[in-house]
């Protein structure tokens, strides 16, 4: 099995291990997660001195960037809903999370979250 994912904003070639051409997801990538069709990355970048952030869904099949998603300040973390109808970011700095349609790539209210989020994650069940 292959699978292709993106790392420091290089799709990885795991059946291989050799590094394609980067791909421009914006700022320094932080975190990423997969949907569960392994179609589509979402690359969550954080700008290294201001820490605003976005999340720019990759399509894996052709590398092709989507436009980027603004999110709060300092992602830390990602992740897909078990349907792959939603990604949730975490931002640490103004701590929130803000959901994603992945439909769409539109972002929806962000939730506040406590205090610093810095990861997250869905159970089954």
């Amino acid at each position: 099995m292959s699978l292709t994912v993106v790392v420091q904003e290089t799709a990885v070639d795991t059946a291989t291990n050799t590094a394609g051409k980067p791909i421009q997801a914006g700022g320094s990538p932080v975190a990423i997660a997969i949907t569960p069709d392994g179609k589509t990355a979402y690359v969550a970048c954080s700008r290294r001195r201001s820490g605003s952030g976005t999340v720019t869904a990759v399509r894996l099949a052709t590398g092709a960037a989507a436009r980027p998603v603004k999110v709060g300040s300092f992602p830390a973390a990602v992740a897909i809903t078990p349907d792959g109808s939603t990604a949730y970011v975490a931002s640490s700095l103004p701590n929130i999370v803000t959901p994603i349609q992945t439909a769409t790539d539109t972002a929806g209210t962000p939730v506040h979250a406590g205090t610093f989020p810095l990861a997250i994650a869905f159970i089954s069940g």
